[in-house]
């Protein structure tokens, strides 16, 4: 009887252990949100197709797909949606596509590493794999968001120039719409260029210039970027001349860099006195120590 309980009681265990975490990972439905850039491209016909659209992957990953759409961890959803925003997403990856990628990675790492362990004899199989599904999944994630750090920092860096061509082609007499146009022409392969031309066509397709810099603001996680959008918007409801702003906002951000690479240095002057110290101690050592070791064996009385 004791045996019996103790068959249910472990089945009820593994039941649950299975259940709760496919429960807890797809007990809400969640909505799929296309990129603002593939939304305009599709709307102009010219849509990018990605692996997703080709005849031989593609139904493999729609299965995927549908199966990742319906996995409800808000956390994980904001940050690869806030990452595939900072890296310009050239791919037009929605959330799900992107997640589909990522268990996909998982799989096929899996599959890898089991079969290296069958090989080598296969005794921590129940290990490796849950290791490399963890890694395969991860990877991609991690590549992400290294690609928006490395395009934020490329923004930062462009951001003062930005504005002062834009303030020197309004002071010339152009609005600020015809001030992004001129800029975009003029090297449309610069990460913030493309960010000005994403916003410049959704103001295009109807939305207000104030919320399309709002857009660009949360698409590009940079606190500079959205200060600048808070001058530009509160200027044109204060009605101050646009121009002059953004050569403040320009100058603001050139007196902030330099104020960064003072406390970078400065910082950077203390971190390299521990490693100076024991330089100096090893030369020290180096010059004296055989001194020292005669010293103490009496050859040098």
């Amino acid at each position: 009887m004791d045996l019996l309980l103790l068959q249910i009681a472990a089945s009820v265990a593994v039941f649950l252990g299975v259940f709760m975490p496919v429960w807890v990972l797809f007990r809400y439905p969640v909505s799929s949100e296309t990129p603002a850039h593939r939304r305009i491209a599709r709307a102009m016909g010219a849509d990018r197709a990605t692996m997703f659209e080709q005849p031989v992957i593609g139904p493999l990953l729609a299965g995927l797909s549908e199966l990742t759409g319906k996995i409800y961890l808000p956390g994980l959803r904001a940050k690869v949606r806030q990452d595939l925003d900072g890296s310009g997403n050239a791919s037009g990856y929605t959330v799900e596509q992107y997640l589909t990628l990522c268990l996909l990675s998982a799989i096929v790492a899996a599959l890898l590493g089991g079969t290296a362990e069958v090989l080598l004899g296969g005794g921590l199989l129940l290990l490796v794999v849950p290791f490399f599904v963890a890694i395969g999944f991860y990877l991609p994630l991690l590549i992400l968001s290294n690609a928006r750090q490395k395009r934020v920092i490329k923004v930062a860096k462009q951001l003062p120039y930005t504005l002062d061509l834009i303030a020197l082609v309004m002071q010339a007499g152009s609005g600020f719409t015809e001030a992004i146009e001129a800029l975009i022409r003029d090297d449309p392969e610069d990460d913030l260029n493309q960010e000005l031309r994403l916003a410049l066509s959704e103001m295009q397709f109807g939305t207000s210039r104030q919320q399309a810099l709002e857009n660009l603001a949360a698409r590009v996680p940079l606190e500079t970027l959205r200060s600048v959008v808070a001058a530009v918007n509160q200027a044109e409801a204060l009605g101050t001349p646009l121009a002059d702003i953004l050569k403040t906002q320009a100058d603001m951000l050139r007196n902030l860099r330099a104020v960064t690479a003072e406390k970078k240095s400065a910082s950077a002057s203390l971190r390299i006195l521990v490693p100076s110290m024991l330089v100096l101690a090893a030369v020290v050592l180096v010059v004296f120590g055989p001194i020292i070791i005669r010293f103490t064996r009496g050859e040098l009385i």
